[in-house]
Order: structure tokens, then C-alpha cells, then sequence
């Protein structure tokens, strides 16, 4: 992919994510599964310092680096950022679903979950379940996805704001490449952003914590393998009546309202029987996307929302039985300065 706006200075952020020590047992339908988890065990974060642009759990203390764990993202944050509502998936992430938030009032994602099939027979014959809703109100180590505020200090004094987008090395890779059982679960990775609004650089740090969407909140959900699927997951879809082809993207319809009975042969993304009362398609960017801007970060400090999570309505992870794979995920932001660029 070539490197967008060359005439322009640029910002390269980049998150580096370590996943190891994953774990997985026999599991249909995988995301209805509470034992299917993805354990972290080391989550870095670089900022490269270039052009004024830092980054900040806190809206306080600002770097080009930092270290993030349970303990900082939790307990530590909460001395300069008391009332922060952070998640960490301490025993692994679980397969969830989500479309992202309904609408631009709450930077919160909407994410549904459920505690797995029940059946109303001994023979285990249409299996359905029962979707809640997740409200996160206080921190929390053990949740089933990951999510954090971050704030960006944009020092630029341009007289127009600047572009933030996503690079072309974002990515979320496989250690290993040859199990292929964790293949379906890479490909339905999410990585999701929520922009909430932004303020001078010289507001109080209190009030940039505070900051609500004014009915202006901006959410992307990057997918990053929309178009590969393993050999064992088309194997699998054929089940299900749908012909899953390698190379080319099959929309993922997300949980969008709780409740139920919802009949587990009624909630596959792309079958005839899919239930839309609860379910609605999500609108991913892939890495096509990537010379469209995700949000524009004025001169001030940006105050954003991170979700990482496994989308369980994802085709791809249909039914998984593996042993564990290690991943690796790079986040890599882009920021131009098109206002220098045009005014001077």
C-alpha cells in the first residue's frame, strides 16, 4: 500500500500488542462459549514523538512511551484519573459481539454477551441462548474484552485540524502460522476506536477527563483479515448453508439488541435464517480504508475510547478446538498536517 499524503510531515503510533499463552478447549458455536478465552500476557504501547503529537491515559501525563498492564490501566491510572471506567481481560478474552455505539451520544460500545446454549431436550436439538447486554459502570480486571480511555495532545498550531488515520502496518498477526484452529480466531479480531470530542491544551485536566460526546461521538471498527478464511472455517460455514470463499469479505452481523430465546441456527452472519431483530450488519474499515481519514484531531487534547475484542458473530469463529497460538497486534496511527500544507 503506498504511504499517504507524502508531501505531508507525519505521525507514526504504534501499538504492539503480545499475546501468548493462549488457550482453548472443544467449543461449538464458539462465541457462546464462556471457557474460549485469548490470555495477554505483555500489551506495549509506543508513540513515536514527532511533530507534537503525545499520547496519555490520564490527560496529565503525556509520552511518547508507555507500558500497559493490568495494574497501570487499572489500579495506577486511578490516582490522576479516579472516576476512568477501564477494562482489562485478566483471565482471557471471551468472544463477545458488538456494533459499535448506536449512536453519538455515549462513547461506550454497545457489547452483548450470553452465558452460553441451552437446549430444551436430551437430545441437545435447536440450541438457543439468552444475549445481555454488558454496562460497564466502575473498573474492571476480569472482563472479556479490553477497553481504555487515551487522550492525544495534538501541538501543532495549525489554523485547520489535522488528520489522524490508521497506517498500512496495522495489523494483528499469528506467531505461528500453522494452526490453523487459531486461524479463525485471528480473522475475527476487532480493534475499535471511539473519538469523544476535544479541548485547548490548556483546559483543566479534570474537565478533559469528563468529556461527554455532545451528541458527536465517532466510532471506526477496523477489521483486519475480512477477507481470509481458513480451509476448516468454509468447511465449517457449509453447515450452515453459506459458501465461504478465500479472498473475498463476508459481512459480519452484529448483536444489536439483548434478549431471546434467540435459536442458535437463527444467528449465523449470512444464513437464510438470520434473526434481524437482534442482529445488524457492522460496518468494518479494512486495509483498503487506510488512506480515509478516521477523525480529525484538532490543535487541543482529543479525548478517545480503545475496544480489542473477538467478535463472536465473526464466520471465522463459528466452532474452534485448538491448543493456543501467540498473536501479535500493531496499531499504527498516522497523523498529517494539511494545515501547514495549505496556509503556508
Amino acid at each position: 500500500m503506498k504511504k499517504i499524503f507524502k508531501n505531508h510531515k507525519r505521525i507514526m503510533m504504534s501499538f504492539v500488542i503480545l499475546f501468548l499463552g493462549i488457550l482453548f478447549i472443544v467449543s461449538s458455536y464458539a462465541w457462546f462459549s464462556t471457557a474460549l478465552n485469548v490470555k495477554i500476557k505483555e500489551f506495549n504501547m509506543v508513540v513515536s514523538k514527532n511533530g507534537g503529537l503525545t499520547i496519555s491515559f490520564d490527560a496529565i501525563n503525556f509520552d511518547s512511551s508507555v507500558e500497559l498492564s493490568r495494574d497501570i490501566l487499572i489500579n495506577e491510572v486511578a490516582e490522576t484519573y479516579p472516576n476512568h471506567i477501564n477494562q482489562w481481560a485478566l483471565n482471557g478474552l471471551t468472544p463477545i459481539s458488538s456494533n459499535g455505539i448506536s449512536d453519538g451520544s455515549s462513547y461506550f460500545f454497545d457489547i452483548f454477551a450470553t452465558s452460553g446454549v441451552k437446549y430444551n431436550n436430551r437430545r441437545r436439538e435447536n440450541g438457543f441462548i439468552y444475549a445481555d447486554k454488558v454496562v460497564d459502570t466502575k473498573p474492571r480486571s476480569y472482563n472479556s474484552y479490553i477497553a481504555f480511555d487515551v487522550f492525544f495532545k495534538n501541538v501543532t498550531g495549525s489554523p485547520v485540524p489535522d488528520n489522524l488515520y490508521f497506517d498500512q502496518d496495522t495489523s494483528i498477526t499469528m506467531v505461528s502460522e500453522e494452526n490453523e484452529e487459531m486461524r479463525g480466531l485471528t480473522n475475527s479480531l476487532r480493534i475499535g476506536i471511539v473519538k469523544v470530542g476535544t479541548l485547548p491544551l490548556d483546559a483543566n485536566p479534570t474537565d478533559i477527563q469528563n468529556m461527554q460526546c455532545q451528541e458527536k461521538c465517532e466510532a471506526i471498527i477496523f477489521e483486519p483479515y475480512s477477507r481470509n478464511h481458513s480451509a476448516l472455517s468454509r468447511e465449517r460455514a457449509e453447515k450452515y448453508q453459506i459458501n465461504l470463499l478465500d479472498g473475498k469479505t463476508f459481512p459480519t452481523y452484529a448483536m444489536i439488541k439483548a434478549g431471546g430465546p434467540i435459536y442458535v441456527k437463527d444467528n449465523v452472519s449470512g444464513s437464510p435464517n438470520l434473526d434481524l431483530n437482534y442482529f445488524a450488519l457492522q460496518n468494518t474499515i479494512h486495509e483498503e480504508d487506510f488512506d480515509k481519514p478516521l477523525f480529525e484531531i484538532p490543535d487541543g487534547i482529543t479525548k478517545a475510547r480503545i475496544y480489542l475484542w473477538v467478535e463472536g458473530q465473526d464466520i471465522d469463529s463459528l466452532e474452534t478446538d485448538s491448543e493456543g497460538a501467540d498473536l501479535y497486534v500493531d496499531i499504527n496511527f498516522v497523523k498529517d498536517t494539511v494545515g501547514y500544507e495549505t496556509f503556508n
